[in-house]
């Protein structure tokens, strides 16, 4: 008896799975899906998944996801997932040519995304200073416009803190007259060593940008280096570490003081009791934009300064001689003093009367607009610095001759010489600076209405290394003068005769001998036109610098100029050359 087995039947195929559609995937059920059943999803089901949908996926069930899955999703799908969730995708699950949304090596990065948690700020009135990023990578360096600043703040070094912008605007500084050197203790704060207004955060062990305070102390100090005397102390005051770097003695060789109403005398104070004794450090001293300092604040400067090199205190009007003798007498190396505006000194001595017991090293010396300096206060100068090159005395109105005579006899080496508007400096005056010879290079007679072409033809000949000379004003000046001048000093870079008595002659002159001119002033000249325009354009060619303002110049003579002379800047009171 034949039995007939049956053949085996087959196992049920399984049901392909249905694509799931949006409004079936619910936020719930997927954080249930297990790798096995995201694996399946295609793009489509993948691609209309929402932020909310994508947040509860886990590491897991992100594993299995294809390249061809995570392909369609957006920046909002992907912009909830977390570091864990997205850290187990592999190099195959991301789409060839798109940048990784975690900044994975291997992948490029230059358009990537990447998401920041909302930060909850302390109650103290802190705002946590955190980096603005936009479409940029965090694996690579951040520009300038990607930073933020912050408002003005209690809380902050420069001032009253409020909400960080996204926005590069400058920060907003309180009155200059708080200094922040003036307190001693420095607090810690909540955010110690973090430096509010540079717009970066703290960095952390997980990949996250490395902050300020992760820098090591050489590489602060570069940073604070680039940093004036105000921001540097307001910066000590941010926390104990910035406070000990910020008074680092080698910060401070340069101090800078500005401002209106900013007390020198108290600042000077504040500085050298933080210093402590490194005082000695400081080499240049500042004072300019309405600061003021007292013989008080530069006694006590000289005392404990010896190592002083550049001094420039501008419109103090309350610094006399003994102050300045004071400075002379302990700082021996001081080379550059400026002292414009300071309308109470007189003289530089290193001790008071006219006999000093030695010498100084100043080689730059400005005393413009101090209306005490006479002819006895200069001789007593130039007595004590015979090193000097550099000499202004612009608007010392009781300077004369007999003061300019000291010049040569003692300042042997002086290259630049300015006596501009002192009305009392005549041709004799020149007789005596033509004793400094080819030494002098630089020489401004300008609205010394006495001078006239005897002196200048005098000094012209004995000078022949001259290389800038301004006689704007100078009304007794005329062709003669300047055709000597051209032929004594074919080194001429630059001249301002503007408001003489000059015409074309003279320019064609000046042109044929100095063709190496660099910068020419006529102004005013009404005997200049355009035939002295067009020499002058086309024997300097290199010419850098044309003030034709208010002569007989038509578009001729501009178009000459605009077409021999490519680089030259023309100023000019002519609306038709526009």
């Amino acid at each position: 008896m034949t039995h007939h087995v049956a053949p085996p039947r087959p196992a049920p195929r399984p049901c392909p799975p249905t694509k799931l559609g949006r409004d079936s995937l619910k936020r719930d059920s997927m954080g249930s899906l297990g790798r096995e059943s995201l694996g399946s999803l295609g793009r489509e089901s993948l691609g209309s998944l929402g932020r909310d949908s994508l947040g509860s996926l886990g590491r897991d069930s992100l594993g299995s996801l294809g390249r061809d899955s995570l392909g369609s999703l957006g920046r909002d799908s992907l912009g909830s997932l977390g570091r864990d969730s997205l850290g187990s995708l592999g190099r195959d699950s991301r789409v060839p040519g798109r940048p990784s949304p975690v900044g994975a090596p291997g992948v490029p990065t230059t358009a990537s995304y990447k998401y920041r948690p909302a930060t909850t700020f302390p109650a103290t009135g802190y705002a946590h200073p955190r980096l603005v990023t936009g479409r940029a990578s965090p694996c690579v360096d951040q520009g300038y416009h990607t930073l933020g600043w912050c408002s003005p703040g209690p809380c902050s070094p420069c001032g009253p803190c409020g909400p960080w912008r996204s926005q590069p605007t400058p920060p907003s500084w309180p009155e200059l007259s708080d200094l922040p050197w003036e307190h001693a203790a420095v607090t810690a704060s909540p955010h110690a060593g973090l430096g509010h207004g540079l717009g970066v955060q703290r960095g952390g062990a997980d990949g996250e940008p490395a902050g300020f305070d992760s820098l090591p102390d050489d590489l602060v100090l570069v940073v604070f280096s680039y940093l004036d005397s105000l921001a540097l102390a307001r910066c000590a005051r941010v926390s104990r570490r910035w406070g000990a770097l910020a008074w680092e003695p080698t910060l401070w060789r340069s101090v800078r003081l500005r401002g209106a109403g900013l007390s020198g005398d108290r600042a000077v104070r504040g500085i050298l009791r933080r210093l402590g004794g490194c005082g000695a450090a400081i080499q240049r001293l500042q004072v300019t934009d309405g600061a003021s300092l007292t013989d008080r604040g530069l006694t006590q400067l000289a005392r404990r300064c010896p190592g002083l090199q550049h001094l420039q205190l501008h419109h103090c009007q309350q610094l006399g001689d003994a102050a300045l003798a004071e400075i002379a007498a302990r700082c021996g190396n001081l080379q550059r003093l400026d002292l414009t505006g300071c309308s109470g000194v007189s003289t530089l001595s290193v001790a008071p009367g006219p006999e000093p017991p030695r010498l100084l090293a100043l080689q730059f010396l400005d005393l413009t607009d101090c209306e005490a300096v006479q002819d006895a206060g200069l001789r007593v100068i130039v007595r004590n610095c015979p090193q000097l090159a550099y000499l202004y005395l612009r608007r010392c109105l009781h300077i004369t001759d007999a003061g300019i005579k000291f010049l040569p006899s003692f300042c042997s080496q002086l290259r630049e010489l300015s006596v501009s508007d002192c009305g009392q400096v005549t041709d004799f005056g020149l007789y005596e600076l033509a004793k400094l010879g080819p030494s002098l290079r630089y020489l401004s007679v300008a609205k010394c209405d006495q001078v006239s072409d005897a002196g200048l033809k005098v000094l012209s000949r004995r000078c022949y290394k001259l290389r800038y000379l301004n006689a704007r004003g100078c009304e007794a000046v005329s062709d003669d003068a300047v055709a000597v001048l051209a032929r004594s000093c074919p080194r001429l870079r630059a001249l301002d005769i503007g408001k003489c008595d000059v015409s074309d002659a003279g320019l064609r002159a000046l042109a044929e001998s100095c063709p190496n001119l660099k910068k020419l002033s006529v102004r005013a000249c009404e005997l200049v036109t355009d035939r002295g325009v067009q020499c002058v354009a086309y024997y300097c060619r290199g010419l850098q610098q044309l003030n034709i303002q208010d002569c007989q110049i038509s578009l001729e003579g501009y178009r000459a100029v605009k077409k021999y002379c490519k680089r030259c800047i023309i100023e000019h009171t002519n609306p038709g050359f526009f």
